[in-house]
């Protein structure tokens, strides 16, 4: 239920508008541009799907055929996302994690896909990926070895940067498993960075650099950002709401630092969205993934799209929720407050618009109405003089024209949010 309550005074509206100007000089100009990767690629957060999650290291294809990690499983995921209207609304990039390796390079130090279950190999593939529209993506590792134990890159960059263009990958994710030193770390990125970028094939690069330095010091997010379209900065996402919580409460800890290096070219990656799979309710749902849009992460499913329910289809196909998530201005969103066990969400977008999200993180109980004043929303820009104000999630609806003195209460569910979309009025 949502309520306005006006109080404008044509002076307190003056003055609002002298105020936005100050803020609005403050907010485009206060901070420089950080430089990103020069491959052109990930102008907006990277889409598509991403086995690990929901499969992990399954390579137990004898008795569990329709769940290991295999060409088929590929095969079968791309032929939905290009005709169930994933690939329509955005969801282009089909990326395998590890596991698909045989265990040992091939005579000339390549990497090989494992002959029994990958049989057609990585290049045939990428070509029937490529064939249905979408874009495939691959994994390896800095280190000896990967996580889960197969060949990795360390001595081999070049190499393999080599093979996955010349198999038509247009995406790598690079992880940091077994390497043995920080310096070994951050020259293995590197290196990897320029290598991939010299085959002359377009190919995104996800990082795990952050994620592997900082327990031992804060990372360089000005030079990361200078190899990597996007990096991991925080454990693995499972399929909990403990695990999503975890995620928030690192970002929200960190946000001054990790917020600002983030733009077109090169974002923060919270790690996978795990919609549709068993462990959040609904509400939750909707929370991963109206932050997800706020904080301009990488949408990277981690789900059986074969065995989807239509509600969570639903809400990953939220053509409005995604637009959020694509804004061309490329602003990272960021929490803005927190009280009374509700968190406020905020998120500059293109044209003067605001997304604006309120989360409710009680987990006993019900609903909880919550009011906001707008003039504290988007540095005072948000609404004013005035705005029309759209609730996006949990459904779709418009609540009207607000003006800059305005309050709006809302009720949220219990874990869940409330993710409205803020445009000028005139």
């Amino acid at each position: 239920m949502m309520t306005a309550t006006v109080k404008l005074v044509s002076r307190v509206r003056r003055l609002g508008c002298v105020l936005a100007f100050c803020f609005l000089a403050l907010f485009l100009w206060g901070l420089p541009g950080a430089r990103a990767l020069d491959n052109g690629l990930a102008m907006t957060p990277t889409m598509g799907w991403l086995h690990w999650e929901r499969f992990m290291c399954n390579v137990n294809c004898q008795e569990e055929p329709d769940s290991c990690v295999s060409e088929k499983l590929f095969l079968q995921i791309a032929e939905i996302m290009a005709s169930d209207g994933w690939k329509d609304v955005g969801y282009e990039y089909l990326c395998i994690d590890d596991c698909w390796m045989a265990p040992e390079r091939d005579s000339e130090g390549r990497l090989q896909a494992d002959p029994k279950r990958f049989p057609g190999g990585i290049r045939r593939l990428a070509n029937y990926v490529h064939s249905k529209g979408l874009k495939l993506g691959i994994y390896a590792d800095v280190g000896n070895k990967t996580c889960a134990g197969f060949p990795g890159s360390f001595g081999y960059y070049d190499i393999d940067a080599k093979t996955f263009a010349d198999w038509g990958v247009d995406l790598l994710k690079f992880d940091g498993c077994y390497c043995d030193s920080i310096k070994h770390l951050a020259d293995g990125y590197k290196h990897m960075s320029l290598a991939l970028n010299r085959t002359g094939r377009s190919i995104v690069y996800s990082c795990e650099w952050p994620l592997y330095m900082w327990p031992i010091f804060k990372p360089n997010y000005t030079e990361i950002r200078e190899y990597c379209n996007h990096w991991r900065n925080f454990a693995d996402v499972y399929d909990s709401w403990q695990s999503i919580r975890s995620i928030l409460d690192w970002t929200t800890s960190n946000q001054e630092r990790i917020v600002p290096v983030a733009g077109p070219g090169g974002w923060n990656d919270p790690d996978m969205l795990v919609i549709g799979n068993f462990g959040l309710s609904r509400d939750q749902q909707i929370t991963q993934m109206a932050l997800w849009a706020i904080m301009a992460a990488p949408l990277l499913m981690s789900n059986d799209l074969r065995h989807i329910c239509l509600e969570a289809k639903a809400l990953l196909q939220d053509k409005d929720v995604i637009a959020i998530n694509q804004d061309p201005l490329g602003k990272q969103g960021y929490r803005l407050r927190k009280e009374d066990n509700f968190e406020v969400w905020e998120r500059p977008l293109s044209n003067l618009a605001w997304a604006v999200a309120m989360v409710n993180l009680q987990e006993i109980g019900g609903p909880r109405s919550y009011t906001i004043s707008l003039t504290s929303l988007g540095q005072g820009l948000a609404c004013n003089p005035d705005c029309l104000i759209t609730q996006l999630l949990p459904v779709k609806r418009k609540l009207g024209f607000y003006e800059w003195t305005s309050s709006l209460k809302t009720q949220v569910n219990p874990t869940g949010t409330v993710l409205l979309r803020l445009e000028r009025a005139s």
